[in-house]
């Protein structure tokens, strides 16, 4: 009896030892009309909500290579989000990746490469915060700190352009007084007199001042130097953002589903100016509406879609917006393949971490490093299938560890559809619909494109590795290209070499891959 009694306790330890890393069931369950439903956890199978009430802050990262199910997530999130919450959501699109479901989700889409963005708009702003705004955008990217003189002309430019402007300077009443005293001369002033010339002084004549009035006035001034920093944003060509807004961006916050496509603009610069300017925007709108007691709903949310150039600056306004977004209901979200692409200090104010595949050793050490997981859940991030992920909350609810726990699938509006690359002892899965888009990317066209996808239908979505390469070789492309496509696709070295030494085994054989290529080169 007795030593039934000390097994039993032994196994009743060892259970608690081995019990799987995952959150207690009440912080991860919800009401369906408190929280987004996410999938269910890979052990003890508890359907997973994201209830902003729970957590530490309404933001979220989205984390993984491509095909891994990054822009579904996003999307069955903003779905869910909506149909809870009737919640407002703007897209900073960089790739192009969301406009096709926008459209279909009945959402608005905006091309900005065919809009006009004036920067200097003041949305709201004393002048003296606006310039300040302007100064910090173009120090992150025309590395403004490097031309200190320079910093200063454009500073003092916009000063003049601002003053010079009648729109954001009208007389007070001390210069309408004294006008009127004048228009007097001595005389008695007709009522209808002195309307008039108030209505006069202190009209607006409804032109505001962009960025070319900017480099007229450094050019006037013989500020050469400054003026060529700024001219590349207001030449033919690349002058979105030096005319007339087209763009009512509060507006846009409350318009339901919105992508701003920036695929379209000609540079990453471009697109960080555009990414930046509206980020700026949508912060002075969240502090002008003011904070809110209840944060159990979020009123917008804004997606970051591979913006690295101002996802990874300390100086953006991403970083106030990630700070101070709990306090106006926003949320954040940032989609990337690159985790190092995020600054430190964004990963340490987000509450919630979707870590979907990563091939790279070196950015899962950046993600461990950053929240802080175990060698299994490391090991098990580089063998995920698309839709797998590991999940970090940051609960409000103080608790002695924070936790990251295994979903073995994001569970989607829609069927995951995807395409599986094998050979050796690979098992790639690409998200089919991200899989197309780097084939167009890589150069393929809608035909060639086309009996592609027909090879891996005849095969229910699987293909083998080395007659992928084939493929792409009878398409002539040279093996440097074909190399640096599959790496995109997640296959490391000693699986190519495999690959590769199939494809030049049946080449000496005369195996020929058994495809029919008919792209009218032939």
């Amino acid at each position: 009896m007795k030593l039934s009694y000390m097994l039993s306790k032994e196994i009743a330890r060892k259970m608690i030892l081995v019990h799987p890393p995952e959150p207690r069931k009440e912080l991860l369950l919800s009401q369906p009309s408190e929280g987004v439903y996410i999938g269910k956890t890979r052990f003890l199978r508890t359907p997973v909500f994201w209830d902003p009430s729970k957590l530490i802050n309404p933001h979220l990262a989205i984390i993984g290579i491509t095909g891994s199910g990054k822009s579904y997530t996003v999307k069955t999130f903003l779905t869910r989000a909506s149909l809870i919450w009737n919640t407002n959501a703007i897209i900073l699109d960089w790739v192009g990746e969301y406009e096709k479901w926008v459209k279909q989700a009945g959402g608005r889409v905006i091309n900005l490469a065919k809009e006009r963005l004036n920067i200097l708009d003041l949305v709201g702003l004393p002048k003296r915060s606006r310039i300040k705004q302007i100064i910090s955008a173009l120090e992150i990217l025309v590395d403004l700190k490097s031309y200190p003189n320079e910093r200063d002309e454009i500073e003092e430019a916009l000063e003049i352009v601002y003053d010079a402007d009648r729109s954001s300077k009208k007389p007070g009443m001390e210069e309408v007084v004294r006008a009127l005293e004048k228009k007097k001369k001595g005389g008695k002033l007709r009522r209808s007199d002195a309307v008039a010339e108030i209505r006069h002084l202190t009209r607006s004549d409804g032109k505001k001042p962009t960025l070319v009035d900017v480099v007229r006035q450094l050019e006037k001034t013989g500020k050469k130097k400054a003026a060529r920093l700024l001219k590349r944003f207001t030449v033919e060509g690349t002058d979105f953002f030096a005319g007339s807004s087209t763009l009512d961006i509060k507006k846009l916050t409350s318009s339901g589903l919105v992508c701003i496509d920036l695929h379209g603009l000609p540079s990453e610069e471009m697109r960080s100016l555009a990414g930046l300017t509206i980020l700026q925007y949508i912060k002075e709108l969240m502090r002008a509406e003011g904070m809110k007691e209840d944060n159990r709903e979020v009123r917008l949310f804004v997606v970051l879609d591979e913006a690295w150039k101002i996802a990874q600056d300390e100086r953006s306004d991403v970083i106030a917006i990630v700070r101070e977004g709990r306090k106006y209901n926003f949320s954040l979200v940032i989609a990337t393949q690159n985790p190092t692409d995020m600054h430190k200090t964004i990963f340490s104010n987000i509450g919630t971490v979707f870590v979907l595949r990563l091939i790279l050793k070196e950015f899962r050490d950046y993600v461990r490093n950053s929240i802080g997981y175990s060698t299994f859940i490391d090991n098990e991030i580089s063998r995920f299938g698309v839709g797998d992920a590991a999940v970090n909350m940051i609960f409000a609810e103080r608790q002695s560890k924070v936790m990251t726990f295994l979903m073995d699938k994001i569970d989607g509006e829609e069927p995951l559809l995807k395409y599986t690359i094998r050979g050796g002892d690979m098992n790639i899965e690409v998200e089919r619909e991200q899989f197309v888009r780097m084939l167009y990317e890589l150069g393929l066209n809608e035909g060639q494109v086309s009996l592609l996808k027909a090879e891996f239908e005849k095969g229910d979505g699987v293909l083998d590795g080395e007659q992928l390469v084939a493929v792409l070789e009878k398409f002539g492309y040279a093996k440097p290209s074909v190399i640096s496509f599959l790496r995109q696709l997640g296959i490391d070295d000693k699986n190519l070499i495999k690959v590769f030494s199939l494809v030049k085994m049946r080449k000496a054989t005369k195996g020929v891959v058994n495809v029919v290529l008919d792209d009218g080169h032939d």
